[in-house]
């Protein structure tokens, strides 16, 4: 850049015509006049003030005639030495290296087939791809440059046009490497779109992959609790909500997700037997009477297992008695699944060379389905049933395939989450009342011809402790219950039987 404005010049004779031809008036030879810097000839010996357009140092003064070969030589502008070398010595050297070198260009369409040196010239960003005020084809860089800080140079997705461009390193196209692909395309908003509703910035999503190990804030969407974790982490186990989860392990909701595909297929989670010595199996099919355990990483790491504190000796001493017992009581087939990472792809291939595979039809199985589920909460999914249809905690045990004990524990935890309108203690009340209904069923003692309207007002007319004996004896089990002083004893019939009969 230009800093002088005005130049003092004497009279001679080599710029007499020159100036006077610009509207300066002749003093005499050797008289100093001032002259704009606009008016200057070409080749007036003159210095003028200048600044570096590039690094904005001012400079020494410069003589104007080198000035102008140099704005000439850089388009207009002025650099320092320093800035000159930097900005079109790297040009001078890329174009020698281009005369002894091959092209980007040319070298993918002699080394890869036409189709695919075709889609890496679509992705070449022109737009993007500008260095000192000149855009850059393929065919303007080596096969083996660096490009942009060394970071490579820019390249579009055709896949997804709204993806931004991404800087890619040439030598990774040539190698071959994955690198190349659009990273936007491995985002979990391409390839995990179901995590997408755990994040707290969505923006995160379009910049990480499913398997990053970033530490980003993310929250419940059942019960809006936030927490950082990794993506990795999420992806593979989960969220794992401190408040609203239901306590059963990523990979038994897993298999359990598995067997409820299985649509005709009968199943018991967390089954004892008589023999079993209060021990519990994972999953009974009672039909085809097979046992399944899913073992997950305390049965096979070092360490205490979170559940129970049993060593890994003991936890796996416990595995070989569990398996012992069953095939001493007659389990047709006992089923050990290695479950000890808790990932999708993992107990996917875990189950797929398992003998689940030979014994049942897999071809079917929605593997994602198994995760969303494993990483649902079964809390809410109870809350939801008694809420909206089944106001019965033995039909939603049924159906989820759990425990009484634990729907009512799940309902307990909705309620204080104000996702359910369940009352323990109204429900205890109902239920009272409803074995109480069940016990008014009308007897008539066949003796004295009486009619009761309940077991329990017959009983107590003949002091007996409870109206179970009648009605055993009502069913045929006893031929009598209960008798008079004199020792005459009472016979008894459902009223509805006597009525029939």
């Amino acid at each position: 850049m230009l800093l002088t404005k005005e130049v003092e010049v004497k009279w001679n004779s080599k710029n007499k015509k020159w100036y006077e031809n610009k509207g300066y008036k002749f003093t005499k030879w050797k008289d100093i006049f001032k002259v704009s810097i606009d008016d200057l000839s070409k080749g007036a010996h003159v210095f003028v003030k200048v600044q570096c357009d590039n690094c904005k140092e001012t400079l020494k003064e410069v003589e104007w005639n080198n000035y102008n070969n140099i704005i000439k030589k850089y388009n207009g502008k002025y650099y320092c030495h320093k800035c000159a070398m930097l900005l079109y010595g790297k040009i001078k050297e890329l174009n020698t290296k281009l005369k002894n070198s091959v092209s980007f260009y040319q070298w993918c369409y002699e080394n890869l087939s036409k189709e695919e040196a075709d889609k890496i010239m679509a992705r070449w960003d022109y737009d993007l791809n500008i260095k000192n005020g000149k855009v850059l084809s393929p065919k303007d860089v080596t096969y083996g440059s660096e490009g942009f800080n060394k970071k490579g140079y820019w390249f579009k997705c055709l896949g997804h046009p709204e993806h931004e461009s991404e800087l890619k390193c040439i030598k990774n196209f040539t190698k071959g490497e994955q690198s190349v692909n659009c990273n936007q395309c491995n985002s979990i908003s391409i390839t995990h779109p179901h995590l997408i509703k755990y994040f707290t910035n969505k923006e995160d999503t379009y910049k990480y992959s499913h398997g990053s190990n970033v530490n980003v804030p993310m929250q419940c969407p059942i019960c809006g609790l936030k927490k950082n974790i990794e993506i990795n982490t999420l992806s593979c186990q989960g969220f794992g909500c401190n408040i609203c989860g239901d306590g059963i392990s990523y990979p038994n909701k897993f298999i359990a997700n598995i067997l409820f595909q299985l649509e005709s297929l009968i199943f018991k989670p967390e089954k004892s037997f008589v023999w079993s010595n209060n021990k519990r199996y994972d999953f009974y099919i009672e039909y085809y009477d097979y046992v399944i355990e899913v073992h997950g990483g305390h049965h096979y790491d070092g360490g205490f297992s979170r559940v129970n504190r049993k060593s890994l000796l003991e936890e796996q001493e416990n595995d070989k008695v569990k398996e012992q017992l069953a095939k001493n009581n007659g389990i047709k087939n006992y089923i050990i699944l290695d479950c000890r990472e808790s990932d999708m792809e993992f107990i996917k291939q875990s189950v797929l060379n398992s003998e689940l595979s030979i014994l049942f039809d897999l071809s079917n199985i929605d593997w994602l389905k198994c995760h969303e589920y494993a990483c649902s909460s079964l809390v809410k999914e109870v809350c939801d049933l008694w809420d909206n249809s089944m106001r019965n905690i033995i039909s939603i045990a049924e159906k989820l395939k759990i425990s009484t004990s634990t729907v009512r524990e799940y309902l307990k935890l909705g309620s204080e989450l104000s996702w359910c309108d369940y009352n323990g203690e109204v429900e205890a009340l109902n239920n009272i009342k409803c074995i109480s209904e069940k016990n008014k069923v009308k007897v008539v003692c066949l003796t004295t011809g009486e009619i009761f309207n309940s077991l329990k007002e017959a009983s107590k007319k003949y002091n007996m402790y409870s109206g179970s004996s009648i009605s055993q004896c009502c069913k045929g089990k006893l031929k009598s219950t209960g008798k008079f002083p004199d020792g005459t004893k009472l016979t008894w019939m459902y009223y509805d039987e006597y009525i029939k009969n």
